[in-house]
C-alpha cells in the first residue's frame, strides 16, 4: 500500500476519539495516533506518531502492559496473526504517569486485493470506569450473599426457637404439678399424724407427672427412634399456613416465592402437632437450599389421595434429586450438603411413619423435586387410645 494511503489511513485513526494504530502483517506496530501516543507518553517526534516506527514485535511491548495480562494478551495475539482473524480482549495498559488503566482492544486485518493482510488495524476503548463498576457491583453481591447466609441462619436459629419454645411452653405444666405434688409429699411425710394415705397420693400423681413430662420429651427423641407421641385432633391446612409464614422470610432473602394449595374439604387428622411442623420445616428448608442460588418458586399442597388418604407435597424448583439411587437420601448420616448432619430426611420420615403415613420423593418434569407423605385421614382408634 502506497505512501498517501498511509498517509490518509493515519489522519483518520488521529480522528477517531479513540487509541488507535496499525501494525505491519507480521504483527510489528507501526503506528500509534496521538490520543495512545499521548497517554503512553512517547515524545513529539517519536516515530510511532508517524508511522515510522521500526516495526518492533509484539513482544517488544508487552512490558506496556500489566503482569497479570501479557500472558493471554501474548496467546490472542499470536493466534490471531496465525489464522488472520480478527481479536478482541480486555487487558490494563499502562500510561505516561505509570499507572494501568483497564482497556478493550479490538485488531482487525485490512486485506490487499489478493486477500493477504496489508495491515492490522486497532482500536483500544477505556473501559478502566466500567471495570470499576463491575468489580463494585461483584464486591456488592458478595456482602449481599454473605448477608443473606447471616441473616438465614438467624432466621433457622429463630425456627428452631418456635419448635423449642412450644415445647418448652408445654413442659412446664408437668414440671410445676410435680412440685406441687413433691411438696404435698413432703408435708404429709413430715406431720406427726404422718398422712400415708395423702402421701401415697402425691407420690402417684408425682409418678404421673414425671410421665407426662417424659412423654413431651418423646417427641424430640421420636425424631431418632419411633416412639409414642402426644397425639391431638390436628388442622393440617393450618398448620402448613403457618409453615409457610414462618418460612417467609428466609425464602424471600433466596428470591424464592412460597405458594399454598389446600384442599378445602381435609378433615383434621390425629396426630403430633410439633412434629407434623417439624417435618414441614425440614421439607421447606431442603427446598430453599435446592434454590438458593437460582431463586424459584415452592409450593406447598395438600389433598386427598386415591386411598383416601392425606397427602402433603412440598414441591422446588431447585437442583433436583441425586442421578443415583435417589432413595439413598432417606438414610441416617446421608448429605447432599457441605454442611449437613445428613438426619434431617431420615428424622422426617420416622416421624410419617410414626404416624402411619410413609414419605417419599419423585424428580419434577422440569426442574426441581417433589417430596411427598402420606398420613391417614381418619381418626385411628389404636392412635386415639395413646392420648395421655
Amino acid at each position: 500500500m502506497d505512501d498517501s494511503f498511509e498517509a490518509r489511513l493515519r489522519a483518520t485513526l488521529n480522528m477517531i476519539p479513540a487509541y488507535t494504530w496499525y501494525a505491519a502483517p507480521s504483527g510489528a506496530l507501526t503506528f500509534v495516533n496521538e490520543r495512545c501516543a499521548d497517554y503512553l507518553g512517547l515524545a513529539e517526534d517519536h516515530p510511532l506518531r508517524f508511522g515510522s516506527g521500526t516495526g518492533a514485535a509484539w513482544d517488544a511491548h508487552i512490558p506496556l502492559l500489566h503482569p497479570d495480562d501479557r500472558e493471554e494478551s501474548r496467546r490472542a495475539w499470536s493466534t490471531c496473526l496465525s489464522t488472520g482473524c480478527a481479536a478482541e480482549l480486555s487487558f490494563r495498559v499502562r500510561n505516561a504517569q505509570g499507572n494501568y488503566r483497564w482497556f478493550l482492544s479490538r485488531a482487525e486485518p485490512l486485506r490487499a486485493n489478493n486477500g493477504t493482510v496489508g495491515y492490522w488495524i486497532g482500536i483500544n476503548l477505556d473501559i478502566e470506569e466500567r471495570k470499576q463498576a463491575e468489580d463494585a457491583q461483584r464486591r456488592a453481591e458478595a456482602e449481599l450473599q454473605q448477608a443473606r447466609t447471616a441473616l438465614a441462619h438467624r432466621h433457622r436459629v429463630s425456627l428452631l426457637g418456635e419448635v423449642t419454645a412450644s415445647l418448652a411452653h408445654e413442659i412446664r405444666q408437668p414440671i410445676a404439678a410435680a412440685r406441687i405434688d413433691a411438696k404435698v409429699c413432703v408435708r404429709a411425710l413430715a406431720d406427726e399424724s404422718l398422712d400415708l394415705k395423702t402421701a401415697r397420693e402425691a407420690a402417684a400423681r408425682l409418678v404421673k407427672d414425671a410421665l407426662w413430662a417424659d412423654e413431651i420429651i418423646k417427641r424430640t427423641r421420636a425424631l431418632y427412634k419411633k416412639g409414642t407421641t402426644h397425639r391431638e385432633r390436628v388442622d393440617v391446612n393450618a398448620v402448613i399456613r403457618e409453615m409457610a409464614v414462618l418460612m417467609q422470610q428466609e425464602a424471600a432473602a433466596s428470591s424464592i416465592a412460597i405458594r399454598t394449595e389446600v384442599a378445602a374439604d381435609i378433615r383434621d387428622i390425629t396426630a403430633d402437632r410439633v412434629q407434623m411442623q417439624q417435618v414441614l420445616m425440614n421439607l421447606m428448608l431442603n427446598a430453599i437450599e435446592a434454590m438458593k442460588d437460582t431463586g424459584g418458586e415452592l409450593t406447598v399442597t395438600s389433598q386427598l389421595s386415591e386411598d383416601r388418604e392425606l397427602l402433603i407435597a412440598v414441591r422446588d424448583t431447585g437442583v433436583g434429586l441425586p442421578a443415583e439411587n435417589p432413595d439413598q437420601i432417606f438414610e441416617s448420616f446421608v448429605t447432599t450438603k457441605p454442611h449437613g448432619t445428613g438426619m434431617g430426611l431420615a428424622i422426617a420420615r420416622s416421624i410419617v411413619e410414626s404416624h402411619g403415613g410413609r414419605l417419599w420423593a419423585i424428580p419434577n418434569t422440569g426442574p426441581g423435586a417433589t417430596f411427598l407423605f402420606t398420613l391417614p385421614s381418619e381418626e385411628d382408634d389404636t392412635l386415639a387410645s395413646q392420648q395421655p
